[in-house]
């Protein structure tokens, strides 16, 4: 558990320019094409610093990142799947798990941001929901350890499609896995497309998760022991 906000640190070269338990798969990916009706927000010129946020600063700052996740969808097909009241009770119940790790992307306003938490065979998690995904995650991809990512978000502008890829492998260093995993709703082609655009693997639908659809799960290996570039 991250007791305390890192301090801020720069997100080096800048860009070119999951269904959480006790919730149904809903749209993990927030990082779509920029919305052609969404020109109040300034072009992002300043310095993205990457800073990690605890638990409480997660839920101070839930309607901020509310209102961002929001905005990276608005105007696209991923708009269907998004629901504010649902992406607010994910951040809650996320933020309550063991392991729960943000970190948001800055300049003079939030920008980006990832989080989710840490499944392993020596969680808290034995049964149920973890063991469960646990075991699918293990049998597809032969790794016992893994982050489970249950939102990414990034403002809506081409200058920062690559803000998410980097949270994303940032996020997996921090909690020293080399494994990523995210769970879609197995209609969101837009998800589904932001998710191979930064290098996930799609694995296909898979049975045995509650909830009232079929998820799909996509995961993002990382070599094991390498970090990513920008750290």
């Amino acid at each position: 558990m991250l007791a305390a906000a890192d301090p801020a640190s720069p997100l080096l070269a800048a860009p070119p320019g999951p269904v959480p338990p006790g919730g149904p798969p809903g749209t993990a990916a927030r990082a779509a094409e920029e919305p052609a009706r969404r020109p109040e927000r300034p072009v992002l010129e300043d310095a993205i610093r990457v800073r990690r946020l605890t638990r409480r600063q997660a839920e101070d700052r839930g309607e901020d990142i509310a209102d961002l996740a929001a905005e990276s969808v608005a105007g696209t097909p991923g708009e269907a799947y998004h629901d504010r009241a649902d992406f607010l009770r994910r951040l809650a119940v996320t933020a309550h798990r063991p392991g729960f790790a943000l970190l948001a992307a800055e300049t003079t306003v939030l920008v980006g941001c990832a989080f989710g938490f840490p499944v392993g065979p020596d969680g808290p998690g034995g049964r149920g929901f973890d063991a469960t995904l646990q075991g699918i995650v293990q049998r597809l991809t032969s790794r016992a350890r893994f982050v489970v990512l249950t939102q990414v978000v990034a403002h809506p502008h081409p200058q920062n499609r690559e803000i998410a890829r980097r949270l994303q492998q940032r996020l997996l260093a921090d909690r020293h896995v080399s494994l990523g995993v995210a769970l879609l709703h197995p209609a969101d082609r837009t998800g589904r497309a932001a998710f191979s655009s930064w290098g996930w693997q799609n694995m296909g639908e898979v049975v045995g998760l509650p909830g009232p659809v079929t998820p799909c799960v996509v995961v993002l290996p990382l070599a094991e022991g390498c970090p990513p570039a920008d750290r």
